[in-house]
């Protein structure tokens, strides 16, 4: 069974904690600060390979983890950067965010992209040493790991699309002219999900054929199955539209069909509208060949390339093979000469804190304080001044004043409380 929608979470690595520490040697004076810096989190990757074939596996491990950084230690040791995590996912994998947003379109094979980002490592003492300070009493802790929720959405990436009404001979062609084994039987919605195979044609050419359920009239409001695949038919350069002969009885059934079948096509995706068919009158083995023929020819009045086959008994097959073969190469000739616009990025510049006055106190917050206080030791009153210099250098003090706060005022940066004073926000440590 197929699974083409799941969600999970990545988690990438906090850094590692740097060190506060002395050298504290016999015979050796002064020895000054000699806290390492800590290891950087491990990020996490995606990764798209054409050997992994659906995402079901995310169901049984919906939550990745990378391994935080190794601590700094004395002696100038810095901890050891973890390892990173690669996710593989199938080609043709969309990225989306909880908004809907598309992150990343991973339709490339060996294809990576850096989803969640490890921390750096916190920094030790021996960073913080100056000619004013030479034994300073402060260090970081690590940066955390991004942690993000993201959906991950199968579209199969493949050059010909075959559509029809179910017992078209959609499955029998596919087995015909590749080596994929989809299931076959005379009755409708034999194939269930979605099937690939690989058409393998002389002098090394070759395409990528892609087979959905069936589809009946009403499809697109959710009736029979082929709505919920026609999703893997949007990257398609071609569509085989099939059209079975054997219960067909006037040509009008099959003028009807083809318009069934686009109607619940456009209704879909505004996409298929700009998709070329080729129509294919199968079963041809099943009615006589002055039907057929004619049928075709009045098909082909109106403009419709039509080719007629018998999956069973071959007839049609290799004509229609070099058929697909020479369209698809003018679509993508034609896709090759087309000028490549530049994608115009605007960018908007974000706010970098925001502060509601609430009846508690002052709330800070945005992801840059979230990341000072995960990073400030609160304990330590040289790191408490270093924390309020950052907060004066970013505007919010100045805010704070703007907004009418008092000495004694409480303040929450991202959930740290702290008091406001003139020259320090207090945690309880200070005077």
């Amino acid at each position: 069974m197929i699974i083409d929608e799941v969600t999970i979470t990545v988690e990438a690595g906090a850094g590692g904690n740097g060190c506060l520490s002395f050298r504290r040697e016999k015979y050796v004076p002064r020895g000054g600060p000699d806290g390492g810096e800590g290891g950087r989190g491990g990020d996490i990757f995606l990764e798209a390979r054409t050997d992994v074939h659906t995402l079901v596996d995310f169901i049984y491990q919906p939550l990745f983890r990378a391994r935080h950084g190794e601590h700094g230690k004395g002696k100038n040791k810095h901890g050891k950067d973890s390892e990173p995590v690669v996710v593989r996912v199938p080609v043709g994998t969309l990225v989306f965010d909880p908004e809907k947003n598309l992150i990343v379109d991973m339709n490339e094979d060996g294809m990576k992209f850096l989803i969640a980002k490890g921390g750096r490592g916190g920094r030790g003492n021996t960073t913080f040493a100056t000619s004013t300070q030479q034994a300073p009493r402060l260090a970081e802790r690590g940066e955390p790991g991004e942690i993000k929720t993201i959906r991950l959405e199968l579209k199969l990436l493949a050059d010909v699309g075959i559509v029809g009404f179910p017992n078209a001979g959609k499955s029998t062609l596919l087995s015909r002219i590749t080596r994929a084994h989809p299931k076959i039987a005379d009755y409708p919605f034999t194939t269930l999900e979605p099937q690939l195979g690989v058409v393998q044609l002389s002098g090394g050419r070759s395409f990528v054929v892609a087979d959905v359920p069936g589809l009946i009239e009403g499809a697109s409001q959710g009736k029979g199955l082929g709505v919920r695949f026609l999703k893997h038919l949007e990257r398609t350069k071609l569509l085989l539209h099939l059209v079975e002969l054997a219960s067909v009885e006037r040509f009008t059934e099959i003028e009807k069909r083809i318009r069934v079948i686009n109607r619940e096509l456009r209704q879909h995706s505004a996409k298929f509208q700009k998709t070329p068919q080729l129509i294919v009158l199968t079963k041809m083995d099943a009615v006589p060949s002055s039907k057929y023929e004619s049928w075709a020819r009045r098909l082909e009045k109106k403009g419709q390339p039509v080719l007629t086959i018998s999956s069973v008994t071959g007839q049609g097959l290799n004509s229609l093979m070099e058929s697909v073969w020479k369209l698809l190469s003018q679509i993508r000739a034609e896709a090759a000469a087309q000028p490549v616009k530049a994608k115009e990025v605007v960018y908007q510049a974000k706010p970098r804190f925001e502060i509601q006055k609430r009846d508690d106190g002052f709330h800070v917050a945005g992801p840059e304080i979230k990341k000072w206080v995960a990073m400030t030791h609160f304990e330590s009153r040289d790191a408490l001044e270093r924390f309020q210099k950052i907060l004066q250098r970013m505007g919010v003090i100045k805010e704070l004043r703007k907004q009418g706060a008092r000495e004694g005022d409480t303040v929450f940066c991202e959930g740290q409380e702290l008091t406001y004073e003139p020259d320090i926000l207090d945690n309880g440590h200070g005077k």
